[in-house]
């Protein structure tokens, strides 16, 4: 559950509303009771104010994952990332694969779905992107702005994931969703500026020279336009088959340019 006040999101419809930290095993007893499945999508993309990536994304799932099982939940749906893997180089990704061994070692049944970047209304990518555009005359890009994602809006990423709660044929397997194309981080950028109308100059900036400025925006600001963790993962591609959504779940998922407003 999310902190009390921000429950506005979701309340109404039916929704009946239970709190439990993801770091704390026992809160989730309660908030178990009854549950027939679980969607956990509960992780974080930069560290802070000593909230790690082991302690949400590793520990937090395997948490959550033990009170499913002492519950007798029969679905668990974990949302995961592409990329996700044991490499110790890449903290984030390692607590994601982390997370997944926990769930799977389980008990619980369960299905991962490894997603790519996800965008939509409130997202920390994309409309962080539109505000650097806003801003400034000129944007820094780290690196070549070559590295390729595979945005998934979140309204086509929701329904691959209320289908796997319901699909028996996905259990104890992993599945990897993404948008329709592969767009460079260049690409991307070209997009958000269109679909705001402003005429940007792109300037690449080695990533040398980015990561002390990203390391003194992690000491003064609460939310860092971008951390020196994120750059590192920003030169990986972050990618799968960009028929897989529709391959695993029969949706067309919406195109980046299409779904900007």
């Amino acid at each position: 559950g999310r902190s009390p006040g921000r429950e506005g999101v979701v309340a109404g419809n039916g929704v009946e509303l239970a709190y439990a930290n993801v770091a704390d095993a026992g809160s989730w007893r309660a908030a178990m009771e009854g549950v027939d499945a679980v969607v956990h999508l509960v992780a974080i993309i930069r560290e802070r104010r000593g909230v790690t990536f082991d302690a949400v994304n590793h520990i937090g799932t395997a948490n959550v994952a033990a009170a499913a099982k002492q519950a007798g939940v029969r679905a668990f749906v974990h949302l995961s990332a592409v990329g996700a893997n044991d490499a110790p180089g890449f903290p984030y990704h390692r607590s994601k694969w982390q997370g997944e061994q926990a769930l799977a070692g389980s008990g619980v049944p369960y299905t991962i779905l490894r997603s790519s970047l996800v965008f939509g209304p409130g997202d920390e990518f994309i409309n962080t992107l539109a505000g650097v555009v806003k801003a400034f005359p000129i944007v820094p890009v780290a690196g070549d702005g070559q590295a390729k994602f595979q945005p998934i809006h979140v309204l086509d990423a929701s329904r691959c994931i209320a289908d796997a709660v319901e699909r028996e044929d996905l259990r104890g397997k992993t599945i990897e969703i993404g948008g329709p194309e592969h767009l460079t981080y260049d690409q991307m950028l070209d997009i958000v500026k269109d679909a705001m109308g402003r005429s940007r100059i792109k300037a690449h900036v080695p990533r040398a020279v980015m990561r002390p400025m990203a390391q003194v925006m992690e000491w003064v600001l609460p939310r860092p336009p971008v951390t020196r963790e994120q750059l590192k993962m920003l030169a990986l591609d972050n990618i799968t088959e960009t028929d897989s959504v529709m391959r695993n779940f029969g949706v067309q998922p919406r195109r980046l340019a299409d779904s900007l407003d």
